[in-house]
């Protein structure tokens, strides 16, 4: 049995090197000029820093925390976000406040009789379809405009009113337990050199072709010569049709910033949400906050939406991107038959996914791979 894997982000790596470790001849191949994808990181100067964005490693599965820490991802770490907010429109500065919410901060707001009044009035529960309805029945209208209306419109380059609200679940909360912990999970790391060196002990006995983007008429040549194909790129790219799919892509503005103490920081925290429209940018990410890296200067990302790049499926009301996505496995996996063709990652299946979870889909890849093979071992 031999198996081609395209993509070493997380889940190519994982379902590389499970293959691997049961016997099972494996290559994988990578567009890239490095492994890691978008979780990757660089140097600046010397200084650790994110060019997709943050990334902390977060999860409460236990086969997941056990598999990443066998990978050197051993630093435990605590993610806290603040949200830069305007209280007033003719406010010089922005107040930062914990991210998500919480309401022993709120309750020192000049609004707050507004907002407490809103939020007497709320659903039991959160309800709507769409991510604005959503979100304004869990916070009423006032904390939706402060902390998440401006920070969606620059995101996905629309009204929040045309996004699903299957996403906001995961990614918005009000809470009143004075812990500002962004994640809730059993183990939180961050390793002082990002996620690559972990992906690249995953990848370590496994060959690596990078700088190679396979498509299909690519994989089909090979056919003769596989037993499976496993693809965590996106499919509108693979089919050679891009564009089929909607998607958001961000571009990190990244600046070396000198300090003085190698300590040193230059903004409040690791991630300072920036939701107003007077900034151009949702966010900024100081990489420094989470490595822990002693040197002096730092790097100070702003992350711009609206670039040309494939980092986050859009959630439309009707599920489209969804349903093409859907109609492009089944093309691919009919243009490759009798070849076995496995989806796996963000990018494949076209879903929003943490690290944690691609590690674990790709875990179960690995297995459903060997189970369907010719000659499973």
């Amino acid at each position: 049995m031999t198996v081609a894997v395209i993509g070493a982000g997380w889940s190519g790596a994982v379902v590389a090197r499970s293959l691997h470790d049961t016997g099972v001849p494996v290559e994988v191949f990578e567009a890239a000029a490095g492994v890691g994808g978008h979780s990757r990181c660089e140097t600046l100067n010397g200084v650790l820093y994110e060019p997709n964005g943050a990334h902390i490693f977060h999860t409460s599965d236990a086969r997941v925390a056990a598999y990443v820490q066998s990978h050197g991802m051993v630093r435990p770490y605590q993610h806290r976000v603040l949200t830069e907010v305007f209280l007033r429109d003719d406010d010089e500065a922005g107040r930062l406040l914990a991210w998500p919410p919480q309401l022993n901060e709120l309750r020192t707001l000049p609004d707050w009789p507004r907002i407490e009044s809103e939020l007497n009035a709320l659903p039991p529960a959160p309800t709507g379809d769409d991510f604005e309805s959503w979100v304004v029945s869990l916070m009423g209208r006032t904390l939706y405009r402060m902390f998440v209306e401006g920070y969606t419109r620059k995101q996905w380059g629309g009204e929040p009113s045309a996004l699903s609200a299957r996403l906001a679940p995961r990614r918005v909360d009000l809470r009143d337990d004075g812990d500002t912990r962004l994640f809730r999970d059993r183990w939180e790391f961050f390793h002082p050199e990002g996620a690559t060196p972990v992906i690249e002990s995953i990848l370590a006995p496994v060959p690596v072709t990078c700088g190679v983007s396979l498509d299909l008429p690519a994989v089909a040549a090979m056919g003769a010569g596989l037993d499976a194909v496993v693809i965590s790129a996106p499919l509108d790219d693979f089919v050679g049709r891009p564009g089929a799919l909607d998607w958001r892509g961000i571009h990190m503005v990244s600046r070396y910033v000198p300090t003085e103490d190698p300590a040193g920081t230059a903004t409040a925290a690791y991630v300072v949400n920036r939701p107003s429209p007077r900034v151009p940018y949702t966010r900024t990410v100081e990489t420094k906050h989470a490595s822990g890296q002693r040197i002096t200067g730092t790097v100070v990302s702003e992350e711009h939406p609206g670039a040309p790049a494939r980092h986050y499926p859009v959630p439309d009301l009707d599920g489209v991107g969804e349903q093409r996505n859907a109609a492009l496995r089944a093309e691919i996996a009919e243009a490759l038959a009798p070849l076995p063709v496995h989806f796996c990652g963000r990018l494949a299946t076209y879903c929003y996914i943490d690290q944690d979870q691609a590690v674990a889909r790709a875990l179960d890849c690995a297995e459903q791979v060997l189970a369907a093979g010719r000659d499973p071992r």
